[in-house]
């Protein structure tokens, strides 16, 4: 079997699960021929014709009926880009999302005028939010919690990929934090209520429920992480979180009800509301 005729055979078995769409099926076919043969794209455009070795193969129709069973590309290959990097994922931590990409976009514009921000990113997961933020500004000091120790591992080798600084933290939220004050905290917590019908079912069975599912309508770790936050911010600190797209009012509401202001929400590239933030109001 060739490269082309793998990227083929792939392709025509993929893109019934991509609901039809060739397009994103030839790319995932591509990716997976990539991952079997531990090639890069370019190579197997520039040579079609090479013939995949028995292991290879091997590898490959094994990678594939994991793809075709519902497990995400992102954890077959290992791999998953965001802000433009490249992260290691595996099944310990939620997939990146573009539309995380505005929380990274807002804490820089916050601390662009601070020549050397204190940022937090609590939940880091897989660290993209931490790390794409300490790639873009070098001088800020930064630090990222999780309470699970095994994402933990998967962000702190994803910081020495990217050959970032960051203090990782092993705690439920501001737990372990002790007296520490930041510029900037982020927030990606777990926003989706039980049963959500919006939460795709391969999302739900593949994805860590602990980072996706949260009490009391999605809304409980939301009002931890904002009742929480002025303790640990400087008295003009922003508190920046993602949360689910029908969630604005109800966010905005315990923003004000824990003395944030001014809040804004902001819309992804979608044209959704995703991202809501707020400045500390009180003197630290």
């Amino acid at each position: 079997m060739t490269l082309q005729e793998a990227v083929g055979h792939a392709t025509a078995r993929l893109t019934a699960i991509n609901n039809g769409t060739n397009t994103s099926a030839r790319l995932e076919a591509q990716l997976l021929v990539c991952k079997a043969c531990a090639i890069e794209q370019t190579r197997l455009i520039a040579h079609p014709e090479e013939v995949l070795s028995k292991q290879e193969s091997t590898l490959f129709m094994s990678l594939l009926a994991r793809r075709s069973q519902g497990e995400p590309l992102a954890y077959i290959v290992g791999k998953k880009e965001f802000w433009s990097l490249d992260f290691t994922v595996n099944k310990h931590v939620l997939i990146p999302r573009p539309e995380t990409e505005l929380l990274v976009e807002n804490a820089l514009n916050f601390i662009s005028e601070n020549p050397a921000p204190s940022i937090l990113d609590l939940g880091t997961g897989s660290g993209v939010i931490a790390i794409s933020i300490a790639k873009e500004r070098d001088s800020s000091i930064v630090a990222a919690t999780d309470v699970s120790e095994t994402a933990l591992d998967v962000a702190k080798l994803n910081a020495e990929d990217h050959q970032v600084s960051v203090q990782f933290i092993l705690s439920n939220w501001y737990t372990k934090l002790g007296i520490k004050k930041f510029d900037v905290i982020v927030c990606n917590p777990p926003y989706i209520a039980k049963g959500d019908p919006n939460l795709e079912p391969q999302v739900a069975q593949q994805e860590p429920s602990c980072a996706l599912i949260s009490e009391n309508n999605g809304l409980q770790d939301l009002e931890l992480v904002i009742a929480g936050a002025n303790q640990y911010l400087s008295s003009t600190g922003c508190l920046l979180v993602e949360h689910g797209f029908q969630q604005a009012d109800k966010v905005q509401q315990l923003f004000n009800q824990y003395g944030f202001n001014p809040i804004q929400t902001h819309k992804d590239l979608a044209g959704l509301d995703r991202v809501t933030t707020g400045q500390n109001s009180k003197m630290a």
